[in-house]
């Protein structure tokens, strides 16, 4: 998660105290937007967020790395367009956050809201209720999708980065926790997620954000560090592994994928082998649904190493 939100990192790193004064700004901010979209219908909430979250664009430091990483996933673009994808992605981020606020909301509102496309294999699988590891990526209404999960009846971890900001940390817990989640943080460590897969429950991650360690697999045809090890965990658990996806509809609908249960296309290579061979093909969904819809890549930090590092 961001370090800071309303503050450029560098600025608010220079002295102690203007850490301190960062946190307290994005804690108002933040229980003020809370507060405003709450009041606000569905709709009118997309609305908002969309336009102010859109402005917010050309003062953030962050836009340069969307640009960057966009100019590595569509090479022959222009400088233009970067911009202006740029742009519509931080409006379909303040999309992200209405829903993440409104997603107590979607549930309860979700047969006029939701439609579910199911592979006939996923459809087989999500009846059976069998512990499972589910992933997404931050496209599109990446929080809306795993919405599947509680219709379907799974006891469900959702695997979460910390904020550094104990106030909006707390918010954002609540939220997750108003849907009866269990919440697992990325500092855990594996331990607890090996117990919840052998219990018999399931995971939600999104996995295309780059990490502090993992392996370098390709990603639009250039090595990029990745988390391989909720697929590692799904082989050496015996948990399934299953990919779903939001898509964002007129009228503040929602279409969610589930996609048949992904198999191992070495299965008698050793596990390291196969977690990175299903990563691979995992990024292949991923690299689809960008082309599909590249504005709604919420790509704000830096995806692949710099050149002089590989």
């Amino acid at each position: 998660m961001p370090e800071f939100y309303f503050v450029p990192k560098k600025l608010a790193r220079k002295a102690p105290v203007l850490v301190s004064i960062a946190q307290s700004i994005e804690a108002v901010a933040f229980r003020f937007i809370f507060w405003l979209i709450r009041l606000l219908s569905l709709e009118q909430a997309l609305a908002l967020a969309g336009f102010t979250f859109g402005l917010g664009a050309s003062l953030s430091d962050k836009a340069n790395k969307a640009e960057d990483n966009l100019a590595i996933a569509f090479p022959d673009s222009t400088p233009e367009w970067r911009r202006k994808t740029t742009k519509q992605i931080f409006r379909h981020l303040g999309h992200s956050a209405v829903e993440l606020i409104k997603l107590e909301q979607i549930w309860e509102e979700r047969e006029q809201r939701i439609e579910v496309i199911i592979e006939p294999g996923a459809r087989e699988h999500m009846e059976s209720g069998r512990a499972t590891i589910f992933i997404t990526a931050h496209i599109g209404p990446w929080q809306v999708a795993p919405l599947v999960t509680k219709m379907y009846g799974f006891t469900v971890n959702t695997i979460y980065a910390p904020e550094s900001n104990p106030t909006i940390q707390d918010l954002m817990l609540d939220l997750r926790r108003s849907l009866g989640e269990r919440l697992i943080s990325t500092e855990a460590g594996p331990r607890p997620l090996i117990k919840e897969l052998k219990a018999g429950h399931s995971i939600n991650v999104a996995m295309d954000t780059r990490p502090d360690t993992g392996k370098m697999v390709p990603f639009f045809g250039r090595e990029a560090l990745t988390n391989t090890s909720a697929v590692g965990l799904a082989l050496k658990t015996g948990a399934s592994l299953v990919v779903a996806r939001g898509e964002r509809l007129p009228g503040a609908r929602y279409r969610v994928w589930v996609y048949d249960p992904l198999q191992s296309p070495i299965p008698d290579a050793p596990l390291k082998d196969q977690a990175v061979a299903l990563t691979e093909i995992i990024h292949g969904y991923f690299e689809d649904w960008i082309r599909e819809y590249p504005e709604q890549w919420i790509c704000l930090k830096r995806r692949w190493p710099k050149r002089h590092k590989l």
